[in-house]
């Protein structure tokens, strides 16, 4: 009975912690979007470079991007599709075809990752600030980076208290 208990306890916050981190995991992603508004300017000079086939200049501008995007949230899909266009550009002979294929991928793909962010930074943000703010001391508790000084004071009094946890081993 303990351990059907248990087993109930751990499965509950699992789900919880796991709808939490999406929580935190989206506001972050959408934080990032001025981030990623900062790279236009680099993906537009990438653009330039692959329909002029200056596709040196390419690689080193794609090289740079990864650097950049490791610190922006949410970007692994789109540096993926850097990854396939770098693998294209490299190539000794350039396959025009799978290039603008590939090329158009990855520019769309930037264009709608920063459109979605910009739209839900306008839209969805300030409701999911109040969504954060009622459910932060509840569900999102165990995840808070710091208790509150009276959460703090709380869990210290309850834990002040003896028990004997040899039945749980």
């Amino acid at each position: 009975m303990h351990k059907a208990k248990n087993t109930r306890t751990k499965r509950y916050r699992k789900n919880v912690d796991e709808a939490y981190e999406t929580l935190d995991q989206i506001v972050m992603f959408i934080n990032d979007n001025e981030k990623l508004k900062e790279l236009s300017p680099e993906i537009k000079e990438l653009k330039y470079n692959i329909d002029n086939k200056n596709y040196e200049n390419a690689i080193s501008i794609i090289d740079n991007l990864f650097e950049k995007l490791g610190e922006i949230s949410g970007t692994e899909e789109f540096a993926n599709k850097l990854d396939d266009l770098i693998s294209v550009i490299d190539n000794d002979e350039v396959d025009e075809q799978k290039l603008i294929e590939v090329s158009s991928e990855t520019f769309d793909l930037f264009n709608l990752e920063v459109s979605w962010r910009d739209d839900a930074n306008k839209n969805l943000m300030p409701e999911l600030i109040k969504y954060n703010d009622v459910i932060k001391h509840n569900i999102g508790l165990r995840l808070q980076s710091r208790l509150t000084k009276e959460q703090a004071k709380f869990v210290a009094r309850c834990n002040s208290v003896h028990r004997d946890i040899s039945l749980n081993f």
